[in-house]
């Protein structure tokens, strides 16, 4: 069975961390064989959220990175919008350039933002509101898929919760207004973060929604 690796970076809501978003995941991948793909599409993510989302107001995003055998998952969860985002419609963040590892530049020729993300992944959808959202996209190997016969095709679809995870999220974002909270559906985490910087408080995760809500409840006054 392939180990299952996890992580999760929180990054400010500001321009200059497209490029620190797609760094850190570019790190972290070094050794697959799509691993300048990935962070480009981890780019257009955090673009996504910076520019059309609550965190481009002073909030912050959270990138999410899991790694099993050949497949990466990629998540990004935002501060919440009132609209979906869509490949047709989501301006790229093709003028940020990203440098892989090997030195290599950004590509060549115009491409629409989440555009790039359905082509390059096999699987990318996006689940929350106004109160916050994740989206993300799955990646297999490109040299496994040849191997296998299989030309990469993208669907875009919904990530539904489980029922009793949606509910237990519309709890925690109606009594922790003061906190991004959110299930983390790769890491299988909760997680939270202030939605205004705090000396006191930062990214925090618990097993379950909770524990989650036992942790904020200690924290007190910045939970609200």
């Amino acid at each position: 069975m392939s180990r299952v690796m996890r992580w999760c970076k929180v990054f400010p809501g500001q321009e200059d961390q497209i490029t620190e978003a797609a760094a850190f995941v570019a790190q972290l991948l070094g050794s697959h064989p799509d691993c300048d793909g990935i962070a480009r599409c981890a780019a257009e993510l955090a673009a996504n959220a910076i520019r059309h989302t609550a965190t481009g107001q002073d909030g912050f995003f959270a990138t999410e990175v899991t790694w099993t055998g050949q497949t990466v998952r990629v998540a990004v969860s935002d501060g919440g919008a009132s609209t979906v985002p869509s490949a047709r419609t989501v301006p790229s963040a093709r003028t940020v350039p990203v440098t892989a590892p090997d030195g290599t530049g950004p590509a060549a020729g115009p491409e629409h933002g989440l555009a790039r993300l359905a082509r390059l992944s096999s699987r990318w959808g996006t689940e929350g509101d106004y109160r916050g959202r994740v989206v993300w996209a799955q990646f297999l190997a490109s040299t496994d898929l040849a191997a296998a016969g299989i030309a990469p095709v993208a669907t875009s679809m919904p990530l539904a919760a489980e029922q009793s995870t949606a509910a237990e999220a519309a709890d925690l974002a109606e009594r922790y207004k003061g906190w991004h909270t959110w299930f983390g559906h790769w890491t299988r985490q909760w997680w939270a973060i202030p939605k205004q910087a705090s000396a006191t408080a930062a990214l925090i995760a618990e097993p379950t929604a909770v524990a989650l809500a036992r942790r904020l409840d200690s924290l007190g006054q910045v939970a609200t």
